[in-house]
């Protein structure tokens, strides 16, 4: 629960907190014979994923920024592993983790929010938007926050009968689709309307009256503020793709990432079988750019800013096929069971790898494998014996 609620926090204590997780999972899986070789097919596919990643260490040049870049994606190879330990105290008491998750983020609004009052003068409103607000990169805070308001849906729905407390959870989502508005992560704003879209269709198909209404909101809000908000990362985002069409160079986000997505689609194409290995992708990418004249992407040396064309870079085919295979099983078993709320994680996944590559840092890698592993394998009934509620 501490992990899940410092992870939008300070992803710099989250190894420490990992280490610990580790630790106390093995002691009590030996102890308690608690593991179960469940899900074998996400779990070997998460593995073998990574596995992918470090034999791509010895056909890279660069050998020093390939092992770091497979301590950053340790957490790939780390966390299908130890949720095979079926901890009977994490299993009953499953709905807490998602709720410290949830606290976890809310303190982080409040943390950047006073901060950014603090850097206030008067008169630059800068800091409360993108970068100077978020207390790390926009987009993978954004999707932290979505991840957040799907949680609140799902207790919404199946534990809130008060009004009060339905009303308390209706203004928290409404705070945080404003914060997803003020980071003006594109793909961020994007993703939310997407996935509410999603539950809607999905309520209206199921006539459930209730999951309706709060889909219809989170729609509805996400839509508004777009048009009442100024949101100039949007018209950023159509200035750019429309030079970018024409031949022109931009310096716009989106016009530069299509530009880096067309740079690396060229190399991708010599590289295509066992990619250029884990370490090369940079260099790779920084050649291509010299020939594009990409001056602000050789600057910045960009990666790819897509995770799916970062993985068919990096390990080819046979690292992309394994990418979307572990994404099909996740949507596999949200189908099979019928659960809007895994359906909606996945589906953020799948969105936020398009635009990003999440996979790069820490602050993605141990969000989507964490949370991956733990709704995927530990979505167990609760313990008749765990009577706790969100609201007495």
């Amino acid at each position: 629960m501490v992990l899940a609620f410092v992870i939008p926090i300070h992803m710099r204590s989250v190894p420490i907190l990992i280490a610990l997780f580790v630790i106390l999972n093995l002691v009590d899986g030996f102890i308690n014979r608690t593991f179960i070789f469940s899900h074998k097919r996400i779990v070997i596919a998460g593995v073998l994923f990574y596995l992918i990643h470090l034999i791509s260490v010895f056909y890279s040049e660069d050998k020093d920024a390939a092992w770091f870049d497979m301590e950053v994606k340790f957490s790939l190879f780390l966390f299908p592993l130890i949720f095979l330990f079926k901890n009977p105290f994490i299993i009953e008491r499953k709905k807490w983790v998602l709720i410290s998750f949830v606290i976890g983020t809310i303190v982080s609004s409040l943390i950047m929010l006073i901060f950014a009052y603090t850097q206030f003068d008067g008169e630059n409103t800068q800091v409360f938007y993108r970068t100077q607000l978020s207390l790390f990169h926009p987009s993978y805070l954004s999707m932290h926050f979505i991840f957040a308001i799907l949680i609140i849906i799902k207790i919404m729905v199946q534990d809130l009968k008060m009004l009060k407390h339905r009303i308390f959870a209706y203004l928290t989502i409404l705070f945080l689709l404003v914060l997803i508005s003020q980071l003006q992560s594109k793909a961020g704003i994007i993703s939310i309307i997407i996935i509410s879209f999603y539950y809607l269709v999905f309520a209206f198909i199921r006539s459930n009256i209730l999951q309706l209404r709060i889909s219809f909101f989170v729609l509805a809000v996400s839509l508004s503020l777009i048009f009442v908000q100024d949101n100039s990362k949007f018209k950023e985002m159509i200035v750019s793709v429309e030079k970018n069409s024409e031949g022109s160079q931009t310096t716009g986000s989106s016009g530069t990432r299509i530009s880096i997505w067309k740079v690396a689609t060229k190399e991708i194409k010599e590289y295509w079988l066992i990619g250029v290995g884990a370490g090369d992708i940079k260099h790779v990418l920084v050649e291509g750019y010299k020939k594009e004249g990409l001056t602000n992407a050789i600057d910045k040396r960009f990666n790819v800013h897509s995770q799916y064309l970062e993985t068919l870079l990096g390990q080819g085919i046979i690292g992309l096929s394994i990418l979307l295979y572990l994404l099909f099983l996740g949507v596999q078993l949200a189908i099979k069971r019928k659960n809007l709320f895994l359906s909606g994680f996945i589906l953020l996944i799948i969105l936020s790898m398009a635009p990003e590559s999440m996979l790069n840092i820490q602050v993605g890698v141990v969000f989507m494998t964490f949370f991956y592993y733990f709704l995927f394998t530990f979505d167990i009934p609760n313990s008749p014996t765990d009577k706790t509620k969100i609201f007495p």
